[in-house]
């Protein structure tokens, strides 16, 4: 009889440690995780676009880190909900995910893409896309942030963002 109650109580101890440290699955299930940041992106994008904009003859735009952090917002919240899409979980747009990284903006852009394996098919698949490519070629933006992630479904999601600076 005493090893069937130190059983119990053995199993209802490691029950409530586990519970407490988070370690048992929850009853409400998780979002999907987004794996990993595809290879670095950002200066090669960064280049192609003004290789594009060189040849509209428009202004060259510069990185920042603070598009970069909006456009990795984004990239995280399409690649957990496996979606892609210009709405955050919380139903912000672009200029809100700007303005919360630090970019004070007069006008913003962004682009969106899924499932390009790499920088040369989202830059093609984005400069064949009428709406997409009159945002890399605006004048308006001087400002560039880039980001890209695996979701867990193993499809890459894309996010650019555009902007010019405010006053």
């Amino acid at each position: 009889m005493k090893q069937t109650s130190r059983n119990r109580f053995g199993a209802f101890s490691m029950v409530a440690v586990l519970g407490l440290g988070g370690l048992l699955p929850s009853c409400v299930p998780r979002p999907p995780r987004a794996r990993s940041s595809v290879v670095p992106t950002t200066s090669t994008i960064v280049q192609l676009v003004n290789q594009q904009r060189a040849a509209a003859g428009v202004g060259a735009v510069t990185e920042s880190s603070a598009l970069d952090s909006a456009a990795l917002t984004q990239s995280y919240n399409q690649a957990t909900a496996q979606l892609m899409s210009h709405t955050g979980p919380d139903g912000s747009n672009a200029g809100q995910r700007i303005t919360n990284a630090g970019y004070s903006w007069s006008t913003w852009g962004e682009n969106v893409a899924a499932g390009q394996p790499n920088v040369n098919a989202v830059m093609t698949a984005w400069m064949n896309s009428p709406p997409h490519r009159a945002n890399i070629l605006s004048p308006a933006f001087t400002s560039i942030g880039l980001a890209s992630l695996i979701g867990s479904n193993g499809v890459v999601y894309w996010t650019m963002e555009l902007a010019g600076a405010g006053r």
